[in-house]
């Protein structure tokens, strides 16, 4: 299993993009999310982020909920590189069940391309959401959604 995770909202009162924390707001609704996974995926057995404030922030918050797994910071999960370096650092880590935590355009890009095949319709996640994904490796088209229950 796949979860892509979208960052937390993040406040815009910072000095760079990068550095932008999560609100307030943002924080309790990361936590809610990390209760749910925790009862649907509590075999996540590792997460990778961006490097950015706001996600390694999510990914902490998650880890909390989840036990003490591995935290990993990939610059190739930053918002506007392009899938093909983003799934290059999927398979650079990939394990089952994974979540990966980062930001739009990205993440829409990336859900569309590992269900669709392509990145014609990119998936529109609000901040804080994810999307669960069945595949046995990150490629075009290989991927089928999970419906939480």
């Amino acid at each position: 299993m796949l979860i892509l995770m979208r960052h937390g909202e993040a406040d815009w009162n910072a000095t760079t993009d990068e550095s932008r924390c999560l609100t307030e707001k943002g924080i309790s609704f990361v936590r809610q999310q990390a209760a749910e996974v925790a009862d649907f995926a509590p075999n996540i057995s590792k997460i990778i982020c961006s490097p950015y404030r706001r996600t390694c922030q999510t990914a902490r918050l998650m880890q909390q909920s989840l036990g003490g797994i591995e935290i990993v910071e990939d610059e190739r999960l930053t918002p506007d590189v392009p899938v093909s370096e983003a799934i290059t650092a999927l398979e650079a880590h990939w394990q089952d069940n994974l979540l990966v935590v980062t930001h739009q355009p990205l993440i829409g890009y990336l859900v569309s391309y590992l269900i669709e095949g392509d990145m014609r319709s990119p998936e529109p996640l609000l901040p804080g959401h994810r999307v669960s994904l069945a595949l046995d490796w990150p490629a075009a088209g290989m991927a089928t959604r999970l419906i939480e229950k």
